[in-house]
C-alpha cells in the first residue's frame, strides 16, 4: 500500500516528474516492429474483459474458489482503482506529454494502469496453484503488460507501478485475512 500511496502523490499535481518523461519515451519509442507483440500483450482494449476470462477459465477447468477468488478480487482492485482515478484524475500520456506515439486509444484517467492491475491480481492469484518449478514465470506477464501500456502510449510509469501496487495490496489482504473470515468468504 505504501507504494500505491507514494504512487498517487507523486501523480497528484498532474505533473511528470523528469525521470518518468525519460522512461516513459525510451519504452515508447522502441521500434514500429514491435507493435503487434505489445499488442497482443495487452490481450484486449478493456481490462474488465481480462478479468472476466480469468474467471471463466478457472470456473471451466473447477478450480471454483480460485475463481471466485479472482472475481473477489478483481472487484476489490476495480473499486480501489475507480476511486484513485476520481480522486488524482491524471489525464493519460498524449495529454501530458509531447512526442507520444500513441499506438492505442484510450480515454479516462491513466493512473492507476487497469490492465496491469488485473494481470497483477490473476498472476498472484495464480502463484500457490503453480509448481516451484514454474513459479519464476508469475513476473514476465506482469511486466509485460506494463511495458506493453507504456509502448502503446496509454499510460505512464507511475501508472503501470499503482496498478502493480493495487494488484499486490488487494492479493495480500485476502491472504492475511483471518483464517475463520477466508473460510467463511469461501477465499481459502
Amino acid at each position: 500500500m505504501a507504494l500505491f500511496c507514494i504512487s498517487l502523490a507523486m501523480a497528484w499535481n498532474q505533473h511528470v516528474p523528469g525521470w518518468e518523461a525519460s522512461l516513459f519515451h525510451s519504452i515508447n519509442n522502441w521500434p514500429e516492429s514491435l507493435y503487434h507483440f505489445f499488442l497482443v500483450a495487452t490481450i484486449f482494449h478493456e481490462s474488465l474483459w481480462i478479468a472476466v476470462a480469468a474467471v471463466v477459465i478457472a470456473f471451466v477447468f473447477r478450480m471454483y474458489r480460485l475463481s471466485w477468488r479472482l472475481a473477489v478480487c478483481s472487484i476489490g482492485g476495480y473499486g480501489i482503482a475507480l476511486i484513485a482515478k476520481h480522486i488524482i484524475a491524471r489525464p493519460r500520456p498524449i495529454e501530458l506529454l509531447h512526442d507520444v506515439h500513441a499506438r492505442a486509444v484510450e480515454t479516462g484517467m491513466g493512473i492507476p494502469s487497469g490492465h496491469t492491475m488485473i494481470m497483477t491480481i490473476i498472476m498472484l492469484a495464480i502463484l500457490p496453484y503453480l509448481p516451484w518449478k514454474w513459479r519464476w514465470i508469475v513476473p514476465i506477464p506482469i511486466i509485460l503488460m506494463g511495458l506493453s501500456r507504456i509502448y502503446l502510449g496509454v499510460h505512464l510509469p507511475l501508472d503501470v507501478i499503482a496498478g502493480i501496487a493495487v494488484g499486490m495490496g488487494v492479493i495480500s489482504f485476502i491472504r492475511i485475512l483471518p483464517q475463520s473470515f477466508k473460510v467463511a468468504l469461501r477465499l481459502d
